[in-house]
């Protein structure tokens, strides 16, 4: 069997976050640990749910209870109110979906541009949360990232199986980690009504350009900022792909630099042989290495 072999996510749930329906997995119990995955809302050729994190649920469950939602306007989760398509809406969701569940402080694992919403999230809410995993994450880290070179012009149609075949298998260092379940479900989620209004809103009306993506430079500058002046104070690892040419690696040691400088408790791990998805294309692995830095940062472990 690959080692990627499409694994079932545990049953959904559902709930209410200030007015959002809200669908989230999780399972086992202990040390509570909050998956946020990458991407966003509004794309025609890639769509990312709760389920990218299929392959790190179950095995971790054993020792911690592992959570994964759909974030705001993704997955089967409710679009945002009143068309506020910004990731600062997207950090509030994540934040409140946390609270409504009871949970805090929980070990937060964040990818991509979930990456920077997991951080954005510490920084604001510090009392939410105990630890902090940031994988492959170009939005967060400082620069400029390949994303838009990398995966420009698709031969194939916006949203068709083809194309998000194309756009993940360049994102990963070997096709095969790219599987029929991950595809099926990428596809799923692009079909959605709601999810067609959101590709509708960002694309069509051009929220991206006009909304989106100027707020998140904004933002992005801030928390950097915030991150140079040693506000994180909360045990991180970084966790990185070397293969990944859209999220290189050396923006990732500048990231790891940034917040190493004042917290002694920081980590970096980089896997060989990796792309964007560390944790799909080397799950045992990477599971490993969440399970120690979450132990040794638990409650027990940090008493």
């Amino acid at each position: 069997m690959h080692a990627t072999a499409d694994v079932p996510m545990p049953e959904g749930h559902w709930i209410d976050v200030e007015g959002i329906r809200t669908r989230y997995y999780e399972a086992g119990t202990g040390e509570p640990i909050v998956f946020i995955y990458g991407g966003n809302f509004g794309t025609s050729e890639s769509a990312s749910s709760a389920s990218t994190w299929n392959l790190n649920l179950a095995p971790l469950a054993g020792r911690f209870r592992a959570i994964a939602f759909d974030k705001l306007g993704q997955g089967e989760t409710d679009n945002p109110q009143h068309d506020d398509y910004t990731m600062r809406a997207v950090v509030n969701h994540a934040a409140g979906f946390i609270r409504a569940l009871g949970l805090g402080p929980v070990h937060i694992v964040g990818h991509s541009r979930g990456a920077y919403a997991a951080m954005r999230l510490t920084l604001e809410h510090h009392d939410l949360v105990r630890s902090v995993t940031m994988v492959n994450t170009g939005t967060l880290s400082p620069g400029v990232g390949t994303n838009e070179v990398v995966l420009s012009r698709p031969p194939f149609p916006p949203g068709s199986r083809e194309c998000v075949r194309w756009v993940y298998e360049r994102y990963s260092y070997s096709p095969g980690v790219v599987t029929e379940g991950w595809i099926d479900s990428v596809m799923h989620t692009l079909a959605l009504p709601k999810y067609q209004e959101s590709v509708s809103k960002i694309e069509e009306e051009r929220l991206g350009m006009k909304l989106f993506l100027p707020q998140l430079a904004r933002d992005k500058g801030e928390t950097l900022q915030w991150l140079a002046e040693g506000r994180l104070q909360r045990p991180i690892q970084i966790i990185w792909g070397f293969n990944d040419q859209t999220a290189v690696l050396e923006r990732g040691m500048e990231l790891y630099q940034m917040v190493a400088r004042h917290e002694r408790r920081a980590q970096l791990h980089v896997i060989n042989q990796s792309g964007h998805f560390p944790f799909r294309e080397h799950p045992a692995r990477f599971n490993a290495l969440l399970a120690r830095f979450v132990a040794l940062h638990s409650e027990k472990g940090s008493a």
